[in-house]
């Protein structure tokens, strides 16, 4: 775009040699990348530049390749994905196809609801020379609660009054619980992982009876008039919605706030006995211990009725195949008498 062509072809010529010998991605990646999505951005950059766009069908076939080995794909994937597809979509504008024998230009999106799909049929023919691709996506929601999940972390919630006393809500974990009108609760919700990395998001999702209360208690992790909680993560980003409670922090200052928090309270770091690893020169050390962060927040019971109790989730945004969720319970507010 500045002008040195002969340079953005050779270092474009550099990284579409790579393309073909990529191998599957393994760990986290510092600049939240992946061979997935930067393969996608090699082919929107290619095609908004101009350069290298005989080999853009050839890149677009490894990323489908790459992306059907794929469950999960990470936001950054899924945004360099979208350019990519908007950049071959221009590309594509000439093509043409039939749709029930009508002629049809261009690509083509269209929403097929399920009646559609049962009593009748879609036909689509490509009039053209070269190539076109169909992609099928279904969309819908689970008519049952999905199962509880542990995919590279663990994830629990608790209930305690204000002053500290543990409640059992069993709707936390799956159960039915009932409580009253203006009942107040402290929510914990504790992330565990073995893996000391990654960008992680935590979202509680609220019955409808809930609302969170006082937000402002909730600051730099810590739950400000309440002395007997003691957080361990401190959020770069926190949502008190109407409907969940969001935190955003990063896992790898987890362990140092820890132990910083137990070397003020004399307390050595819990090791497990039997957790060994070896080392190169073939001793053997323990291994460090589960990384765990607690976080939490206030709710009333504002709204009489029975609720569906949503599941927490936890996620790492750029390796989102390693993820966890409680169990969905069932909450029960009676009014106040």
């Amino acid at each position: 775009m500045m002008g040195d062509k002969e340079r953005a072809e050779h270092a474009f010529s550099a990284a579409l040699a790579m393309m073909p010998d990529v191998t599957p991605d393994f760990g986290y990646r510092s600049d939240y990348g992946s061979t997935l999505r930067d393969g996608a951005a090699l082919v929107a950059l290619a095609a908004e530049t101009g350069v290298a766009k005989a080999e853009q069908p050839k890149l677009a076939n490894v990323i489908a390749k790459a992306y059907e080995t794929r469950t999960y794909t990470s936001t950054q994937e899924q945004a360099w994905m979208l350019l990519a597809a908007k950049a071959l979509n221009d590309e594509v504008k000439a093509a043409s196809l039939s749709i029930d024998g009508k002629p049809s230009s261009g690509p083509v999106l269209r929403a097929l609801t399920p009646a559609e799909l049962k009593d009748g049929t879609l036909t689509i023919t490509n009039d053209g020379d070269a190539a076109v691709d169909a992609v099928i996506s279904v969309i819908g929601a689970a008519l049952t609660p999905e199962p509880p999940a542990s995919k590279g972390f663990a994830i629990e919630r608790q209930a305690y009054t204000l002053d500290g006393k543990p409640v059992d809500l069993a709707s936390l974990k799956g159960g039915k619980a009932g409580v009253k009108q203006n009942d107040r609760f402290v929510i914990t919700v504790k992330v565990t992982s073995e893996d000391e990395s990654g960008r992680v998001m935590v979202v509680d999702r609220l019955p409808a009876g809930f609302e969170i209360e006082n937000p402002h208690l909730v600051e730099s992790g810590s739950i400000a008039g309440l002395s007997w909680l003691k957080s361990t993560a401190t959020p770069e980003h926190t949502e008190f919605r109407d409907d969940r409670f969001v935190a955003a922090f990063n896992f790898a200052n987890v362990r140092t706030t820890t132990e910083e928090n137990s070397s003020v309270e004399g307390d050595a770091p819990e090791t497990p006995d039997d957790g060994v690893i070896a080392t190169p020169d073939g001793t053997a050390q323990k291994k460090a211990p589960p990384v765990s962060a607690t976080l939490a927040y206030i709710v009333r019971a504002v709204s009489p009725g029975t609720f569906v109790h949503p599941a927490a989730t936890v996620e790492d945004m750029y390796r989102p195949e390693r993820y966890a969720r409680t169990a969905a319970g069932t909450l029960t507010v009676s009014a106040k008498e």
